[in-house]
């Protein structure tokens, strides 16, 4: 019975491909959870600004995409706060995508996990060189020591990505209470309006699965090249990525009630608030649930 299962969504994927696919060239195929990469980009085990947590393992592929908005957005940081430590990158994909021996997703070279940044007792910069946990007052306990979640550094990092034109950022996965400390600071110290409406609908607490308190999941987009040979996303499309603002995706042009999301972002605490910004704050029932509330890990 798997095989057959398997043989369909082989048969499902490779049906997407329309022509020939061009030697050389990066192309994610198929979808996160059912895809494969042709002509993978490899991350190196560390660069600007970032170092991947398990060097030399070969879970680090992704497309050119990913792989660039990756480097820009460590590059940004970096040079934004100097002295700090680098961004740590867990799991891409394998070198050919499929099937994933720690995720679910992760199968067409779009999605990646990025720690947080994170601060010591002391308000230091500190390594996050293993997943720590946030609670909603943003701590974590790692070895009896406490830390704090750098809402200066993580807020620069999402901003990055969510307004890097290249980047094709699709969702950007973590905890509804990680959501509302970022959005909160952003409300005090982001000169762009635009990056935080962004923001507002990027980041987003998976339905189901990991809720994602202790890291990034980025997943990117595809390119109009590659969805002529494969590429396959699901609903949003959102409107400031041109191409892809899809005439059956009108929902996504709703502009947010100003009053109801700044409520929502300077209350002191938000207790299982933030898995209905969608439907509250911007007043409608989007279709993002039919991708969000699948499991991402």
């Amino acid at each position: 019975m798997v095989r057959i299962h398997t043989t369909f969504a082989i048969a499902a994927i490779c049906a997407c491909v329309s022509k020939p696919l061009p030697a050389g060239q990066t192309i994610s195929i198929g979808t996160s959870d059912q895809g494969y990469l042709h002509h993978a980009v490899s991350l190196p085990d560390r660069g600007e600004g970032y170092q991947r947590l398990r060097p030399g393992e070969e879970t680090r592929y992704g497309t050119a995409t990913l792989i660039d908005a990756i480097e820009r957005a460590a590059k940004a940081v970096a040079e934004a706060f100097p002295g700090g430590y680098p961004l740590r990158v867990g799991d891409l994909s394998n070198r050919r995508g499929g099937a994933h021996q720690r995720h679910l997703s992760h199968r067409s070279g779009r999605d990646a996990d990025l720690a947080f940044y994170a601060r010591d007792a002391g308000s230091m910069a500190t390594d996050n060189g293993s997943w720590m946990r946030f609670d909603r007052y943003g701590l974590a306990v790692r070895k009896g020591h406490v830390f704090s979640f750098d809402e200066a550094r993580n807020w620069h990092l999402v901003r990055t990505l969510v307004m890097d034109s290249r980047a094709r950022v699709k969702w950007l996965f973590c905890s509804d209470d990680i959501k509302a400390r970022l959005l909160r600071y952003a409300a005090r110290n982001e000169p762009s309006p635009q990056a935080v409406f962004r923001a507002t609908w990027v980041l987003h607490q998976p339905g189901r699965g990991d809720p994602h308190a202790d890291h990034f999941h980025i997943r990117v987009g595809c390119d109009p090249a590659e969805r002529t040979l494969g590429c396959q996303e699901q609903a949003p499309f959102w409107p400031w990525q041109s191409d892809m603002a899809s005439k059956e995706q009108d929902h996504a042009r709703v502009s947010a009630s100003d009053r109801r999301l700044l409520g929502w972002l300077f209350a002191e605490e938000h207790p299982n608030q933030g898995r209905h910004v969608f439907r509250g704050s911007f007043g409608i029932a989007p279709q993002p649930s039919t991708i969000a509330s699948s499991y991402v890990d």
